[in-house]
Formats: structure tokens, sequence, C-alpha cells
């Protein structure tokens, strides 16, 4: 039954959780990805998971945005604790307050970030100090504003406490000395107590900080503020644990206190000799600068990750944002980087709501002037060391709850999702790149290499060796190794999107099927159908690497004495290499004699590799046709030099082995980001708004809308126009929608409205999906857009038909499927329908592509599921002899399907295929005519 098979992927989800899971981030499955896994339906998912959850069989954890369900079974397993039936909770933490766990588990002070870094030193004297055989040492903290001594002095209690060195009911007491630092008897009555008309205003007897912490710690913050008779009474407290409060003469009163005091002066010049010599541990707390810029990498998100759990949303980085804050050296430390922090978000969050986006983007210039300043003062050894690490182009933030401060587990994380070929190979070279780099660094490295790891690696090096020939380099084998651990622990089955399966070579597919094989009988090891496209593009990334070298040559060729040598150079030193090549043209040069010196360069490289020149302007724009004419070489001129467009293109070129045209593309889309930057700077200064904005909306759902938004941004993107939005609108409301787009349409040109109802906004034209995929409306839609060649190119209005047919088609089938996905099921069937068009040798109209998706889908379900089948009879035999080609077609590419989902098609499924074809008077006759 469904609902078994439902129980069974929550079981198997959380069977590889153990206790320690449970503290730390345990947290479920969702029925979205119990849908995805089973290819269900999510409202039948969740009207099952609702029983499952009525008969106390899963827990519900409703502290995130979505519902998330646990097995009650494995949960009271390996925790000893039964629960209710209809157990809900926030966080999965929360069913083990009562718990006692293990010391190493539940050690706080690993919820600091850098515990194992920075603060390594500092923590362990903190332990020892607190451990003290006698009781804890009394401690003093330093540091700069803002480093965090007041959270450091609070894990020492923790600590502590844990560990029997205070009593039960012992308390952390926080007192900061400078709020009193003005009155000297107010801030020693608080401290110490004072008796009644100990001085002016003591109407009654007052107990002190001191009797309050008795039995636990007291923690004095600016402890360089208190003043030299305070320190004197503390002195004597230290030694006979004895005080006397404010105003007695003969009394005195004993406390068990652990003191832990901070300050951010030098205490040789703040406080008495006398006083210092008591104080037996001393600590350093290291400023973010003296931080690793791992660890600030990881300071940086985590405060990012609670202000998302503060406004309930996603936000997403950019890298020149993450490379400006991790370098940011501010003098307030932690508390004022948080204070930035917010800073963006808000200014970011007042953009996102005035242009009514549906993501937070924290760009460059939403920072402070300060933090900015980051990227100029940076020297080169930081600059290499932040390119190696911060390998993507944005970071995506996810709420997090306020403790623990700490990083996932997978320090290692492979995510490749619905990408390209290339683009999965670049994803490993940069996984590769940055398990290297955690390789050479002195320190140990942030994840240990156990003697699974080390056997995993073995296998899959010995392996490539003998099946293919190719000794991969070490940090090749271990990257591949952790990748595989990933999926094996974390269940992060990275992989490439279905619709570029079929890009990469056959024969990498079935080296990484033989692989996964070997892997999977050896360590026990689960792999997905999925995963063997993404093993198989990373196997050609090592065979590309043992063979290959690069086949592209960079110059930089501008104006001036040094400007192209200085870019060539940082561009070189960056990445360590030597690749690119510079050619000056000093203004009192000859223009002929430059062009002589860079024809006799350009000649000196391999005479099968494409030249890429980026130029900057006057004569050396039309460079381009005279070079073609002297030199036997493909040679490419681009227009612009900017160190930045540079930099990406060698890094792609010599690392990731791009082809030239990869290179252009990625060009194209980088100089465009950048070209956005510096209109929006200038925007902001000028007041000027000249955008243009297309919108596409749905009454219902958000289908229509972002498949009409994404085919047009592809559109757009290919016939190099960027200047305008498309913004995708999906309400259940039509004041609503109309009341987005008059606030979004502000200072912007409105292009036209598409969608499957008509807003109401008469001042914009509108075009229908009807009018697409029955009318004119393609054509109406270009016309809008102004780009002629869209107009009149009968190929491109065609294709955009056919993308809004088929995903019209694959909406509509939601309604007829009961258990299966139609998301899943379209990879397969467009390929099936690909394959058709190819053997037959012709294009299906839009009316028969959607009546032959719709039918294909509930074949499979029927035959999936085992509903029911057609039975052949004798006519269907004789029927498919008289339509050869078409059988065979039909046959042929139907295989693809049910090899995938397997099943077994007759005949008689074929002849109904067949009977949808033929009902085409244009594939008819030309069947019958070729």
């Amino acid at each position: 039954m469904r609902i078994d098979k439902i129980m069974r992927v929550i079981d198997e989800h959380c069977q590889k959780d153990r206790l320690n899971d449970i503290r730390q981030n345990a947290n479920g499955i969702s029925v979205y990805e119990i849908a995805e896994a089973l290819q269900l339906l999510r409202n039948n998912v969740n009207a099952d998971v609702n029983k499952l959850f009525q008969e106390g069989k899963v827990i519900k954890i409703c502290g995130d945005k979505i519902y998330r369900f646990y097995s009650q079974q494995h949960f009271s397993k390996i925790t000893g604790k039964h629960l209710q039936p209809q157990t809900t909770c926030n966080y999965l933490q929360e069913l083990l307050e009562d718990m006692q766990g293990s010391d190493d588990q539940d050690d706080p002070f690993t919820q600091l970030i850098g515990f194992d870094g920075s603060l390594r030193n500092a923590i362990l004297s903190a332990k020892a100090g607190i451990l003290y055989p006698g009781g804890a040492l009394h401690t003093l903290l330093l540091g700069e504003c803002g480093v965090g001594k007041s959270l450091f002095a609070e894990k020492i209690f923790m600590y502590g406490k844990k560990h029997g060195t205070f009593n039960k009911d012992g308390q952390f007491v926080v007192f900061n000395c400078a709020d009193y630092a003005n009155n000297a008897e107010l801030l020693l009555s608080h401290l110490f107590g004072s008796i009644k008309g100990a001085y002016t205003g003591a109407d009654s007897t007052r107990e002190g900080l001191l009797k309050r912490s008795d039995g636990g710690m007291l923690f004095l913050d600016e402890v360089h503020r208190l003043p030299p008779e305070g320190q004197e009474m503390l002195f004597y407290f230290i030694d006979k644990k004895k005080y006397r409060m404010l105003g007695e003469a003969n009394c005195e009163h004993s406390a068990n206190v652990a003191l832990v005091m901070a300050t951010t002066e030098n205490p040789d010049n703040h406080l008495l000799t006398t006083f210092l010599r008591r104080i037996p541990m001393v600590i350093k707390i290291p400023s973010l600068k003296e931080k690793s810029l791992q660890e600030r990498e990881q300071m940086v998100l985590y405060l990012y990750a609670l202000e998302a759990a503060v406004i309930c949303s996603d936000i997403i980085i950019d890298k020149d944002t993450m490379t400006a804050l991790i370098l940011y050296h501010p003098k307030g430390n932690i508390g004022q980087l948080k204070n930035d922090i917010k800073l963006s978000i808000a200014r970011s969050y007042l953009e996102m709501r005035n242009n009514k986006e549906s993501e937070l983007h924290i760009r460059k210039y939403t920072l402070s002037h300060q933090v900015s300043d980051g990227l100029i003062d940076q020297d080169i050894e930081q600059r290499k060391e932040i390119e190696k690490m911060l390998i993507r182009d944005t970071y995506t933030v996810t709420p997090f709850r306020a403790e623990p401060a700490v990083m996932p587990a997978s320090m290692f994380e492979f995510p490749v999702f619905d990408t390209t070929q290339s683009d999965i190979q670049t994803s490993f070279e940069e996984y590769v790149d940055k398990i290297a780099a955690s390789l050479e660094q002195d320190s140990p490295p942030s994840f240990i290499i156990d003697n699974e790891i080390r056997e995993i690696m073995t296998f899959i090096h010995e392996w490539i060796l003998q099946n293919m020939q190719i000794l991969i380099e070490r940090r090749q084998s271990a990257a591949l190794a952790f990748y595989l651990k990933n999926i094996r622990d974390y269940q992060t089955n990275a992989y490439l999107h279905d619709e570029y399966t079929l890009e990469c070579e056959i024969a990498y597919i079935e080296k990484a099927r033989s692989l996964i094989r070997s892997i999977e009988q050896r360590f026990n090891l689960r792999i997905t159908s999925e995963g063997v496209h993404t093993l198989a593009c990373i196997l050609k990334t090592f065979k590309s690497n043992s063979s290959e070298i690069c086949s592209i040559s960079m110059f930089v060729v501008a104006h001036g004495n040094s400007l192209a040598t200085n870019i060539a150079d940082v561009v070189n030193e960056l990445l360590s290499i030597d690749y690119v090549i510079a050619q000056d043209m000093p203004l009192t040069k000859n223009v002929n004699q430059i062009i002589e010196e860079l024809i006799e360069k350009i000649c000196k490289e391999p005479l099968q590799n494409d030249i890429v020149l980026f130029v900057d302007m006057g004569s050396l724009m039309s460079l381009e046709e005279t070079l073609l004419q002297r030199c036997n070489y493909n040679i490419v001129v681009i227009p612009t030099v900017h160190t930045l467009l540079v930099l990406d293109a060698a890094r792609k070129a010599m690392f990731m082995q791009y082809p030239l045209s990869n290179i252009l593309h990625d060009v194209m889309r980088m100089n465009q980001k950048v070209d956005q930057t510096l209109e929006h700077h200038i925007r902001s200064h000028i007041g000027q708004y000249n955008e243009k904005i297309i919108y596409t909306i749905c009454y219902s759902g958000d289908g229509t809308a972002h498949y009409l938004e994404k085919y047009l941004k592809d559109m757009m993107e290919q016939a190099g126009i960027f200047n305008i939005e498309i913004l995708a609108l999906s309400n259940d409301s039509l004041i609503k929608i109309r009341s987005i787009i008059e606030e979004t349409s502000k200072h912007k040109e409105v292009l036209c409205i598409i969608g499957n109802v008509d807003p109401g906004v008469h001042e914009y034209p509108f075009i229908s999906i009807e009018d697409i995929l029955l009318g004119d409306g393609v054509k109406r839609l270009f016309n809008s857009i102004g780009n002629i060649e869209f107009v009149n190119n009968q190929d491109v209005i065609k294709c955009f038909e056919r993308n809004v047919f088929v995903d019209v088609a694959f909406e509509s089938i939601d309604k007829y499927l009961m258990y299966l996905n139609s998301k899943k099921l379209s990879p397969l069937i467009m390929d099936f329908v690909k394959g058709l068009e190819n053997e037959l040798d012709c294009t299906l109209t839009n009316r028969t592509l959607t009546r032959l998706i719709v039918h294909t889908a509930c074949m499979v379900e029927r035959l999936l599921f085992h509903e029911y089948s057609f039975e052949q009879n004798a006519g269907t035999s004789e029927y498919l002899k008289t339509q050869k080609r078409l059988h065979t077609a039909v046959s042929k590419n139907l295989q693809g399907i049910a090899s995938a989902c397997s099943i077994t098609i007759n005949q008689e499924e074929c002849y109904y295929i067949i009977q949808i074809l033929m009902e085409d008077d244009t594939l008819a006759e030309h069947i019958v005519f070729s």
C-alpha cells in the first residue's frame, strides 16, 4: 500500500541518525521530499502522513516554515524515551531537555566558531581552570571590544555546571563595572551588598552579587572600571573567601564563587598589582582580525542565518559581499560585524519590498562604506586564499536557530542540481580545489580522514588506473571519496538534471555504472540512477585533466605604458599561473609596431589554440580583422579590458578546460553583471530610470507565470538582450496583482503583460496564453520587445510556442495522474518525443504533441502500478505490419521509458500511440511520401 511505502521512506531517512544527531541538527523529512522520492503527488502524501501522525507512528516537527516528520519508533529506540501519540515539537531537541548527554557530545565550547582553531588554546586554558582540583581558578579574560568575552564566560560556566564544579542551583551572574563607575559607593554596594545606613539613601539592608552567585560564577565585565578600594575588597575575598558588606565593621560573610573578569585594557596599567597577582588564569580572546578567513566566513554565514530566522526568509549573498565582510576588520569586532550585517539586510529588505522581489539578495552596494573598504585594503595573499575559499558566485543562507553556532557536519558538501554537464565538471573541479586547499594547510584539516575514507580513496585510485588507464592525483581521489561519503552519511545525492543526461558520452556512463556496482558491493553504499550521470561527468573530468592542455591562449592589449602588464600580472599572481600574456601600447609608440609585436607573440602559441584578446579602445577595437588576415589562428577580440572579466576567463580556460564558446558566453554574462552593478550605482546618484519590464502572471498556482518567465529569460539571453526585466506574479487576487504591477512599474516602461488571466491593467498590452498557443501572441510579444530578428524569425517563434505547449501539457497531466509526479516524468517523455521526431525526420504539431504527452504519462502510471493494460489481439498485429516504420520508431524510443520505469510495454500500447500519430495529417502524409 502507498501508506506503507511512505512509512518506509521515513524510516529509511531516520535510520542513519544517532543520539548526537538529534541533539545537533536532525530535523526529519518533509512531505515534498517524500513525494520526490516516491514520485507521488504531494496532496496524496500529505494525507497519508497525517494518518501516520494520528496513529502515533511519526512525530510532527513544526519549527520551520514547512512541517517535517520523524519516525517515532526510531526516536524511542535511540533515546529510550517513549512518547505519546500525536507528539509535536518545534525541534527534536526539545524532546531531549530532560535527558543527560555524554561529556563529549554536550561540550558547550564546541558551539563556538573557532573552537578547534583560533579559540583552541583559550578553551584548553578555560577547561583546565574550571576543573582545577582545589576549585575553579579565578580567571581574567583579555580582548578587544566585541570579541565575545561575555559569551566565552557563559560557556565556562556551562562547562563547569556540567562537570559539577558549581552547585546544581548555582547561577551565572553578570555585572558590568562601567555601569556605576562614577559612583563608587553604589558600585561596591551592588557587588558586596550594603547594610542600612551604609551611605546616603541606603534605607534598607541589601545583599550583593557575591551572595547571589554563591555556588556559581560572577562575571565582572570591564573590571578595569572597578575602583582601587573595590579591587582591594575583591582580593581579600579571593584570599579568604570572605567579604564584608558595605557599612559593616566586624561581621564577615562567606561565599564560594568563581570569579571571571574581563577587560579591554592593558591590565598592568589599570589594575592593582596586588589584585593581578591573585588571578592565576589569564586568557586572551582573539579579535576578528586574528581569526582565520575560514572562521570569518563561518561567522558571516552564521550571523546571516540568525537574521534569516528573524525575517523568516532565505538570504542570498553574492561573492563580492562575502569577500568584503570576510576581510572586514571592525573596531567593534563581532558585535559591530553583526550590526553591519543587520544594516545590509535592512537595505536589501527595503529594496526587495520596493521591487516586489521574491528573494532577499545581499549585494555589495548594500554594505556600509566601512565594510566595502575591506576590498581595498586586502593584500595579495589574502586575495589568493579568498579565491580558493569562495568557490561559488552566490551563497544561500536558510533560517537558523540561535544555538549552536556551528557549521554543518559535512564541510565539503557537493551541491550540483539542475545543471549542465560542463557545470557539473566545473563544480567537481571547485570541490577538488577546496579539498586540496585544506589538505595543503599546515594545520590539521577540518575533517578526519578515517580508515573507511582511506579504503574508498585507495579503491577508486586503483579502479580508475586499472579500468581507464588514468593515474589520478591524490586530491582528485580524495575529493571523489568525500563526495561518495557525503552520499552515504548525509544522503546528498547530487545529480545532473535529466534533460542533460544524454550529453555525457555513453562510454563514461557505462564506466560510471561499473564503478558504482563495485563500490556498492564493497562498501555497502547505495547511489541512485541520477548519480550515475554525475559520476560519469566526473570521470570525464579526470580523463580531460590527464590528457589535455589548455587550448586557449589569452592576451590583454591596452593603451598606456603598463596597464596591460599590470592586469595580466594581477590575474597570473592570483591564480598562481603564468598564462595571460600582456601587450602594452604606449601612446608614443606607432600602432603598426605594436601590431607586429602582438603578431609575433601570437605566432609563438600552438597552432591548434584559439586566441582570445581583451582590448580597450580606439584602433584596437578593429584589430580582429587585421589579425585574422595575418595569423593562421581562430582569433576573437573582446572589446573590453576589465580585471574581473580576464580573471574569470583565465580561471575557466586554464583550470576548468572550458571551450571557447563557453568562455565567451561566461564573459558576456559576467560583463552583464558588471554593467548592471555600474548602472545601479550611477542611477542611485542621478535618479534616472529607463528600465523595461514584462510581467508574466497566473491567477492561481505558480506554474504558468514561472515557466513563461524562464523561457523569456532564456530566449533574450541567447539574443543578447539584458536590459529587460521579467517579473513573474502569482496570486489568487486580481486586485493584489494589479497593486503589485502599479508599485513595481514606477519609473519603468512596461512592454506587455502575459498570462492565463487579464489583470485589467488597460494601459499596458495584455497577451493571453490562448493567443500564444492558438493566435499571434508570440509575434505581438516579440514586437513589444522591439527586436526585429525575433519578429521575423519563424524558428524562434515556433520554439517559444512549443515550449509553452509542452509546459501546459505537463501542467495538465497532474489532473489525470494519481501517484506519479509529472515533473519526474517530463524528461523521460520528452526524450521519447525527441527520439521519435529524429527517427521520423519530422516535427510533431503542437496538438499531436499535447495528446502524445498526456497519453504516454497515463500509460506509464497504468503499467507501473498494474492497474490495467491493453490486451493484444490479432487485428493489432496485422495493422502494425502495415505501419512498419512507425512501429519500429515507437518501439525503439519507448525502450528508454520502459527501462527507466522497469515496465513492459506491449504491442497494443504501441498501437494506440501510432493511432495518435496517424491522426496528424501532416505527419501521415510525410510518412506516406518518405
